[in-house]
């Protein structure tokens, strides 16, 4: 594939963020009265935002319930964003050869904006990315099109010639639907039969394997 744009997922594709977010997400949980969850079972939910994550781990309660608890959640996360959030394997050498070789690349994520930009910042990748969207940037988050479209139309690249990364069938959705080339990451919170079942065009498990699939 001889890529011009290349469109990084953040949580589970550049950063392995699973344990931050299922401690915050069980703080939360027994701040609004319920027992803590494993990990496993929080990390399976995560991809989709932070509202749905609370509401399949608060089944049942109202939206007033969950807006309380997303906005415990969003607090606890903010002091607790990089204690045990690690770069995958390769990230920091593979995305520099991509920008080496003059590849344009942005990072759409489901999280917040500033939460992602602050973990970008913190973790020196900020540089690399032509453009950051988060879930609140924009009306619509993936797996509706809008993000990725957007990004593709901003640095005036095609989409043909675009490559959607992530380990999710959100960003697999959000790709095709935008009309790029799409590369799940089965090293990530889902796991290759997710990906597998969202039809991705490629699977990678590891991060450095870009490099043998994108020129």
């Amino acid at each position: 594939m001889d890529a011009e744009l290349i469109i990084f997922d953040l949580d589970g594709t550049l950063i392995d963020s699973s344990q931050d977010i299922a401690w915050c997400a069980n703080q939360t949980l027994v701040s609004m009265g319920y027992s803590e969850r494993e990990a496993r079972e929080i990390v399976g939910h995560i991809g989709w935002g932070v509202k749905p994550l609370l509401e399949k781990l608060m089944p049942g309660e109202d939206d007033a319930r969950i807006s309380e608890a997303r906005l415990k959640f969003l607090d606890i996360y903010g002091s607790h964003l990089v204690v045990n959030t690690y770069l995958y394997p390769g990230v920091e050498e593979t995305i520099g050869h991509f920008m080496r070789s003059g590849k344009k690349m942005a990072v759409v994520t489901n999280k917040p904006f500033g939460l992602a930009e602050r973990i970008l910042d913190i973790m020196n990748l900020k540089g690399f990315f032509q453009a950051v969207l988060g879930g609140d940037s924009l009306q619509n988050k993936k797996p509706h099109p809008e993000p990725i479209e957007k990004v593709i139309k901003d640095l005036g690249a095609l989409p043909q010639r675009t490559v959607v990364v992530g380990d999710s069938p959100v960003d697999c959705e959000a790709g095709k639907a935008a009309g790029a080339f799409t590369i799940g990451a089965s090293y990530g919170f889902r796991g290759r039969g997710e990906l597998e079942a969202a039809g991705c065009d490629v699977i990678i498990d590891d991060f450095p394997s870009l490099r043998k699939t994108l020129r």
